[in-house]
């Protein structure tokens, strides 16, 4: 029984060249979780302001909204592979710029700003391509669990992610600057993995524009019901309540007496959670079952915001943050593997990248979340988001009602003008 779950669980990996691609997407992803750590404990050690660090992450956000649908297009119409090698490296070089600044005392919240904003722009390009890829590498019986399994990779880094971060900027001569050149140096490894990896298909654009790509993609998404309430209801969820990492800092030093350093051991007591319940959920990606493991991911990931709000204690507070954990990762794995099983292949990466605006729009509100709580208090703000995420999760549950029965299938649309092989 044990081998059986095992064998579900993992079965993407069976094939060497997602196996590849894995490895090298978790070691990106290890470096993005931590650098959510050090440039929130950098812009906060700066000002000692919540807003500032909201700004922050509102660089990344602005550039995701504006070009993340573009990034999708570019992701259809090109080598993913080639889009990717830029991409991993102009990231890498980023973070160890931002690392140079650091330790030459140089860095300021502006330009801690324009680093996310370089990140948000690039991820906007090489987000969709990576996914797209996947659709590329695994036959489509296999590719929720593909989809799972990158989840499953990016959760296992937001565990591992804080504890290293944390463990590095408490080495004094490491520190934050340190921090950030550590992280530049894993994309060495990053694009050593992409150079491993056949080159990808190039899709064959059949002299339509760029334009009409885009508009064709968010057709797609608009004819298909349950693709269009599964990206609807995850941009909701994300812009809901995925700002709580901007008042940790906050949170920690006015409302629990703690350092603000310590929001390394919040965000892993979360992330090991979340890893496990990933991993749980990986095997259930394809099954009937998933819609409504996806809602109950959210409501869980609702009502411990609400718990983390009134927590008395850091203890406590680790507790909620576990819950905030499990809802967190069994919302993402089924969700993303719900869009990429309802759209079809020739539009996985336009998809992919409507579903990025999430993360922009998160970036966006992140900074207003950082204002309220310096405003009205981190309590209040916690509570406002675990608010807005049960009244969200709760309609869509109600929007999904007329379309449960079609579970597991794609609800049958007008067929589009579909692309033709590439070469």
């Amino acid at each position: 029984m044990v081998g059986a779950w095992f064998a579900r669980t993992f079965k993407a990996l069976e094939y060497r060249d997602y196996r590849v691609l894995w490895i090298g997407t978790s070691l990106a992803f290890l470096a993005f979780m931590m650098s959510s750590v050090v440039q929130a404990v950098v812009a906060f050690d700066l000002t000692g302001r919540n807003g500032a660090v909201g700004f922050v992450s509102l660089g990344m956000g602005l550039a995701t909204i504006l070009v993340s649908p573009f990034g999708g297009v570019v992701a259809d119409r090109v080598s993913k592979r080639r889009l990717l090698l830029i991409g991993q490296t102009s990231i890498g070089l980023n973070f160890v710029v931002v690392g140079v600044l650091i330790v030459r005392d140089a860095i300021t919240i502006p330009l801690l700003a324009l680093s996310t904003l370089v990140m948000g722009a690039v991820f906007s390009f090489i987000g969709p391509a990576r996914q797209a890829w996947v659709g590329e590498l695994l036959p489509p019986k296999d590719l929720p669990n593909g989809i799972a399994l990158q989840q499953v990779g990016m959760t296992l880094t937001r565990v591992v992610g804080p504890f290293v971060a944390a463990g590095l900027i408490g080495v004094s001569f490491i520190g934050t600057g340190g921090t950030y050149l550590f992280m530049g140096g894993l994309f060495v490894f990053v694009v050593g993995s992409l150079a491993m990896l056949p080159p990808s298909r190039t899709v064959a654009r059949g002299g339509r524009s760029f334009r009409d790509d885009l508009i064709l993609g968010v057709r797609h998404i608009r004819e298909r019901k349950r693709l269009m309430l599964a990206v609807v209801t995850f941009i909701g969820v994300i812009m809901a309540g995925f700002s709580y990492f901007v008042v940790l800092p906050g949170f920690l030093e006015n409302q629990l007496g703690r350092s603000s350093k310590d929001m390394a051991l919040l965000m892993a007591a979360g992330a090991a959670s979340g890893f496990v319940v990933s991993l749980a959920m990986a095997g259930a990606a394809s099954s009937r079952h998933a819609w409504t493991l996806m809602a109950a991911g959210g409501l869980v990931l609702g009502l411990s915001l609400g718990f983390l709000a009134v927590a008395p204690s850091f203890l406590v507070a680790v507790m909620a943050m576990v819950a905030v954990g499990s809802g967190t990762g069994a919302f993402q794995v089924l969700n993303n593997a719900i869009v990429m099983r309802e759209a079809e292949p020739a539009y996985h990466g336009r998809v992919m990248s409507l579903t990025m605006l999430a993360w922009g729009v998160n970036g966006l509100v992140a900074y207003p979340f950082g204002a309220l709580a310096d405003r009205i208090g981190e309590r209040e703000t916690l509570a406002a988001m675990a608010t807005g995420v049960l009244v969200i999760v709760g309609a869509a549950w109600l929007a999904g009602l007329p379309l449960r029965e079609r579970a597991g299938a794609a609800a049958p649309v007008e067929t589009l003008p579909q692309p033709a092989g590439g070469d």
